[in-house]
């Protein structure tokens, strides 16, 4: 009878430590900051509570993380708070420096309004660089990604810097009467990148970018249309400087 109330016990050992397990190793998921999801009570009582940023309600985005915090980003103001029987609680809040946008560089900033888990209770997130270029008969817009965690201390710890993150790029190829009747309708030479990003365990991504390229007909390029993909595994511990893809998919512009 003992045995038998010993393997029991055991067996519900085993079980609640496979649970546990199960808990502690959830699927970490990138959420997303959306607009208009706050009341205007709840608009009232975080203004209670972060007056300084009540002036650009307008800008606010919002998300519930897993945890049931509310997380807060307003232009370089992320703010998380927590909930309870009473309402808000505010629990940190981060800063970082934005550039205004330059029109004479065509350049600016911006907060990806994504909340990127580090691990199961760390969170980062992504600053974009934009850069747009001009010129006769085509363009291209370029951004590149610098990603900071957000430290319980209410500093930043930047550890990316500088990724591609997309690019798309126009090329004129017509210049004469010939090439124009060799183009078949298609006078620029295009191609682009972007990148999605997946959590697979703490501290470890996936970046997941994409390449394509469509040459005109009338291009002395003399390329076919290309798509190709490279998934790289990025420990967030000691992220490579850059990333591994091929030289032509990491378009800068001209500076």
């Amino acid at each position: 009878m003992n045995n038998k109330i010993n393997l029991n016990r055991i067996i519900l050992v085993a079980a609640f430590s496979c649970f546990s397990t199960f808990i502690f190793a959830a699927p970490l998921q990138i959420l997303d900051f959306k607009k208009g999801q706050l009341s205007q009570t709840e608009q009232t009582q975080l203004c209670e509570q972060v007056k300084d940023l009540c002036q650009q309600r307008a800008q606010w985005l919002s998300l519930k993380a897993t945890d049931q915090n509310l997380w807060l980003l307003s232009d370089g103001n992320v703010t998380q708070f927590g909930i309870s029987a009473t309402g808000f609680k505010l629990l940190q809040q981060w800063h970082i420096q934005l550039s205004p946008t330059d029109e004479m560089a065509r350049s600016g900033q911006y907060v990806f309004p994504k909340l990127f888990p580090m691990d199961q209770n760390r969170y980062a997130i992504a600053v974009i660089d934009t850069f747009s270029e001009m010129y006769s008969g085509g363009g291209a817009g370029i951004e590149r990604a610098s990603f900071y965690e957000l430290k319980d201390s209410g500093q930043t710890h930047r550890f990316i810097e500088n990724y591609p993150f997309s690019f798309n790029r126009m090329i004129r190829a017509c210049f004469s009467e010939q090439d124009y009747e060799s183009s078949k309708g298609k006078c620029h030479d295009e191609d682009s990148l972007s990148l999605d990003i997946r959590p697979i365990k703490p501290m470890l991504w996936q970046f997941r970018y994409r390449y394509s390229s469509d040459v005109s007909p009338a291009s002395d390029l003399g390329e076919k249309p290309f798509k190709g993909s490279r998934n790289l595994n990025i420990d967030l511990n000691e992220a490579p400087k850059q990333p591994n893809i091929p030289a032509n998919w990491d378009y800068q512009g001209q500076g």
